[in-house]
Order: C-alpha cells, then structure tokens, then sequence
C-alpha cells in the first residue's frame, strides 16, 4: 500500500485547465491520528514556489499515550522530498520526533508524496506532502465604497487579476446577494501566465437609495480559499446640479498673476476715482462760496443733473454790481467743474468696462 498513487476527484474543479493539474487526495481511509501518536500539522503544503529553490518544513509526531513507543516511520520517497529525523529508540509520553521536510522542483506541476508512521497495534498514519504553484500577488478587496451616481449615468470599478507563474489559472465569479443595478463581467475567464485580467463592476442606479452586491472569486488552485468582496454604491437628487457647481468657473481659470494683481488695480482705479471726485466737490463747494451759490454735490446723481441743468446767465446773489463783476468767473468755473465732471464719468466708464 506504500506506493499506491492518490486518488483524483474530477468534480473538485469543473473548470480547470489542461496545462495546470491538481487533484484532490482523499486520506479519509488513513488518518492523521490515533490513540498512540499525533501529527502536526497533519498535512504539509508548499504552496508556491521557484523553480530549483529549496523549501523546508517540519512535522512533529507527537506520543498522545501514556507509555514509551516504537513507531516505524516510512519517509518521503520521491526524488523532490527529502525527509530527515533522529530516531530514538523508544518515544517517551509527550516528547515527539521532529521531521524536517525539503522541497526542491523543477518544474511548473503538481507535486504529491506522503509520510507514513506505523504503530503497534493501531491504525498506520498517513501524512500527505502536497505542493504546487498558486497566484501569490492576488490582491480582492473586501469592501469597495463607489461614489454617488445621478439617474441615468454609471460609475465602473475595475479589479486586477494578476499571475507572475508561468501557469494558467482559470476563475468564476460567483453572485452571492445580487443586485439589479449592479452587473459583473466576466463571471468566468482565465488569468494567463504572466498577464493580467480584470474583472469589471458596473453600478447604474434606478432609483434613489443605497444599494450592494457580493460577490465570490474562486481561483483553480490546490488548497484555494475563495475571495468574497461587497461592492456598495447609492444615488441621491441634485448630483448633477452640485457636480456643477463644484466646476471651476472662468474667473477661476486665470492664471494666478491676474488673480493676484486685479483685485489690486481695481483698488487703485476706485481710490483714484473717489479722490478726483471729492476733489471737484471741494472745488465746487469753494465756487459756490465764493460767489454766492449753493453748494452742489457733484459726486451724486441730483448734484450732476443740477449743475448741468444750471443757468449761467441767471445769477443766483442778491448783489446786482457783484454778480455783473464776477459773472466772467462763475461762467468759466462752471464749465471747468462740468468738463471734470464729465471726464470723471468717462474715466469710470472706462474702468468698468476694463474689468467687468
């Protein structure tokens, strides 16, 4: 019985591929403990590897009995196992032989021996030596958080499958809690030698609400433990309108020197403007006084319309003689306060057109 080769399952993997074998080695028949003796682990797996690089583990078969024991141990016979141990003579309650196990392959396969331990009237123990290349760089995600998508519009969250072994693996993506808003492609493939594939979830909402799927990737490996991921996405109203207002505008666009200075030049033109018109209000105002008219603000609407709606040949004092003597002043004053009057609006004109 020490040769007999294991037995394969063919419906372990349904989807495997032609350049990558494994089998499923039942040992159910010879377990890995009995009342005399106990192993751990009870099996060793080198679960990936280079090729002509040394690998090592070590098996502890452990005396579970009560009196000292002569075991018979059968060591890995294959030329890719290497099994080394110190035997005692006799294996005293709770010590246990340390078995170091080396691996050294030479190719890209499937690699399979056991260890057998034979007792004195108990079962024999059978301890299996798998190894065999797997994806070492497979990264899924547990959780995937995708952001809020208006009605009518879709958000895809792309998942790298990536093999740096020369050997083919083929996967299925299993839909354990589906969602009809949600879909996934492809729900089977290959992860070529070398190359990447991807897996693509697409959200599209439906309705306003918070939505999830999970979903499970299997990979055909030996000894493969299965990849579950929850993808969750939701929609809310106004999407659109706030995508909108999170756009840059133009004014934003400017390149950062005509952020800087226009603020600046258009102080300085406000500060010029309120200058010039105060002081044609003071000049007016001193007009005024002097030969007797109202004061009129300039700088205002009424002010403006007043002056340029004034009569000039119409004296406003009550002093015949010294309105006769100083009407040649009041009429070039006037025209002086209107012209910088008139130059002022134009200048403001100017401006705002300049900077809005």
């Amino acid at each position: 019985k020490r040769h007999e080769k294991p037995k394969f399952s063919p419906s372990f993997f349904p989807f495997l591929l032609n350049s990558c074998f494994f089998v499923f080695v039942e040992t159910v028949a010879n377990p890995k403990r009995n009342s005399q003796v106990q192993a751990e682990p009870p099996e060793l797996h080198f679960s990936g590897f280079q090729l002509n690089k040394h690998y090592q583990k070590t098996l502890k078969l452990i005396n579970v009995s009560s009196e000292a024991l002569s075991i018979h141990i059968v060591p890995t016979l294959t030329e890719h196992f290497q099994t080394t141990f110190t035997k005692k003579y006799r294996l005293i309650p709770g010590l246990a032989y340390t078995l170091k196990v080396a691996f050294c392959p030479d190719e890209w396969r499937y690699f399979y021996d056991c260890i057998h331990v034979r007792c004195e009237g108990e079962e024999n123990l059978l301890i299996p030596v798998h190894a065999y290349p797997v994806i070492d760089d497979l990264h899924i995600p547990a959780h995937i958080d995708l952001a809020a998508v208006p009605l009518g519009q879709s958000v895809q969250r792309v998942i790298p499958l990536r093999c740096r072994c020369p050997v083919d693996f083929e996967f299925q993506v299993l839909l354990i809690q589906s969602h009809e808003a949600f879909s996934v492609q492809p729900l089977a493939g290959v992860i070529s030698a070398n190359e990447e594939s991807k897996i693509t979830v697409t959200f599209s909402p439906r309705q306003y609400r918070t939505s999830s799927i999970t979903f499970q990737l299997v990979v055909s490996q030996f000894n493969t433990k299965p990849y579950l991921c929850t993808v969750t996405g939701s929609s809310a109203p106004h999407l659109g309108l706030s995508v909108l207002q999170n756009q840059p505008s133009r004014t934003d666009s400017a390149p950062p020197e005509q952020k800087g200075l226009a603020p600046l030049k258009r102080d300085k033109t406000k500060r010029r403007s309120s200058k010039e018109a105060s002081k044609l209000k003071r000049l007016g105002d001193q007009a005024g006084v002097r030969h007797g008219l109202p004061s009129v603000d300039v700088c205002t609407p009424a002010g403006v319309a007043r002056t340029l709606i004034k009569d000039i040949n119409k004296p406003n004092v009550k002093d015949p003689e010294k309105a006769a003597t100083c009407d040649s002043m009041v009429v070039l004053q006037s025209r002086q306060v209107k012209e910088k009057v008139l130059q002022a609006k134009r200048e403001e004109e100017e401006t705002k057109e300049k900077w809005y």
